[in-house]
């Protein structure tokens, strides 16, 4: 099977929200900042233009409890 940006499209916001979620905890037991934003960066590459901002704002909605 092979993979394509068009294959992810259905699942972008679990897959981005998982990868938030991965971000937002590591970030609470690390503080490392440079860490996550090179994870940011790579996340942009992988998901696509626009995918730094989802996950940040996911990470906003976990640090608020909105978004468990």
């Amino acid at each position: 099977m092979t993979w394509s940006r068009r294959s992810i499209q259905g699942d972008r916001v679990i897959i981005e929200q998982s990868e938030a979620r991965e971000l937002y905890r590591n970030w609470e037991w690390s503080n490392n900042r440079e860490l996550i934003r090179a994870r940011l960066v790579r996340a942009e590459k992988i998901y696509g233009t626009g995918a730094e901002d989802r996950i940040r704002k996911y990470m906003a909605q976990m640090r608020e409890g909105t978004l468990l």
